[in-house]
């Protein structure tokens, strides 16, 4: 237990535990507190509104346990509750009387008194020892959210990629039969060709094309020769307005694809709450999340910068922690004439050499981003990688392109072992 310097975050939803609390707790003040049977169970006594309470908390067993209680130690109501039962030597619900654990046979102390609490003079917060355990605490609590909050942003990425491949190939099967529009159209002129010689009823019909070959031709029985062309010609009309918007979409899917696939390196190399928020603010905004979900819960701090920086032999090296990042860094700071680079062909971290004096970039210079790039990239395990480099100038985004999508009007290519030491 420790002395905290502010109010912890609240729980999502108030059950009846916390309602019970907040009902008779609320605006008290601890008097005193006394360790029972030299254990690990501790007595709070609270005075809130002329009524007199007792938290009592258990650190024993497989998990710990609080219990609100009155003054005669019947049970008003209990974090973990235990029901009666066969083995259960200590229930715990409310209406019960509060008996406490029996002591060890190890314990030589005795009943500890209550123990009256007051304001030490010059007091001026909790002591180093309390502020150590809370900034410990609060730091687990920020890792518990932020894991949570990359594992909730995980599922709906891979939920989404997942649409979006199974959308790909069924608009690639699609696209296949589509392109067979040429074959519709000849099995309808075909059909009408040879009209004379079929029937209603039929379902196959071995017709001799104009080239001498014989082709098969399926017919729906139920219709005339007439009516199974005009199916035949329909479905070629169907075909050659669809395909291209088909492919369109195709195009669509196999983006979204290689963007959430890009988002998922972003989630596994987020350092911290601050560029989760961040991954998820460009998630709400393309409609996978929805606004005001994925908080991360403790104590809030400026935002990082979506960006880390490298110097190296006096020049300045940006290089992007994310999509966000990746544009940040190349649509906002990076000048006509910084360089920029990237793995080429693989999801990777946009890189940009600051370069305000106009100068030539030394060859170490270039050799390291790249190896920077190479680095933070899906390559980053290879030997060697192909890393993109040109001017910023010859660095565009397309209307509409997805956060971290760029085109380059100039590119030279270098191979580049991957390196992360900043030095």
């Amino acid at each position: 237990m420790h002395l905290v310097s502010r109010k912890p975050s609240g729980i999502a939803v108030a059950a009846g535990f916390f309602l019970s609390l907040k009902k008779h707790l609320a605006g008290g003040r601890i008097d005193a507190l006394r360790l029972v049977n030299g254990d690990r169970v501790v007595e709070l006594q609270v005075a809130a509104r002329g009524s007199v309470h007792l938290l009592i908390f258990e650190l024993i067993g497989s998990s710990a346990n609080l219990i609100l209680a009155d003054t005669r130690h019947t049970v008003l109501a209990v974090l973990r509750p235990v029901p009666p039962g066969d083995k259960v030597k200590r229930p715990l619900l409310p209406g019960l009387l509060y008996e406490p654990p029996a002591p060890g046979a190890r314990k030589t102390g005795t009943q500890a008194a209550h123990i009256p609490l007051s304001r030490p003079d010059g007091y001026t917060g909790p002591a180093p020892v309390n502020a150590a355990a809370e900034r410990w605490y609060e730091e687990i609590a920020a890792e518990r959210a932020a894991a949570a909050l990359r594992a909730e942003l995980a599922g709906v990425v891979r939920k989404a990629a997942e649409k979006a491949m199974r959308r790909r190939a069924a608009l690639e099967k699609d696209i296949s039969g589509a392109e067979q529009g040429d074959a519709y159209r000849a099995m309808g002129e075909l059909i009408l060709a040879n009209k004379h010689l079929l029937h209603k009823g039929q379902t196959v019909a071995e017709l001799a094309g104009y080239d001498g070959t014989t082709m098969a031709v399926n017919l729906d029985p139920s219709r005339s020769p007439s009516e199974n062309a005009g199916a035949y010609f329909r479905r070629f009309k169907k075909a050659k307005a669809g395909i291209a918007v088909m492919r369109e979409r195709f195009d669509q899917a196999q983006h979204d694809i290689v963007y959430l696939l890009s988002v998922l390196d972003d989630l596994k190399a987020a350092d911290g709450p601050g560029n989760l928020r961040e991954i998820r603010s460009l998630l709400s905004g393309k409609g996978y999340v929805k606004e005001g979900t994925g908080k991360v819960a403790g104590k809030r701090t400026a935002s990082a910068p979506p960006f880390r920086t490298v110097r190296h032999d006096g020049w300045d090296i940006l290089i992007g922690k994310s999509a966000a990042g990746n544009d940040y860094i190349t649509m906002q700071l990076a000048r006509p004439d910084d360089l920029w680079l990237h793995a080429e062909g693989m999801p990777g971290s946009h890189v940009v050499v600051r370069n305000p004096g106009k100068r030539d970039i030394p060859e170490g210079v270039l050799k390291k981003a790249a190896s920077l790039a190479a680095y933070y990239s899906k390559g980053k395990n290879a030997g060697k990688v192909p890393v993109a480099y040109t001017r910023a100038a010859y660095v565009r985004k397309p209307k509409g392109a997805a956060p971290g999508s760029v085109l380059l009007t100039e590119r030279k290519t270098l191979m580049a072992a991957p390196v992360s030491d900043p030095g």
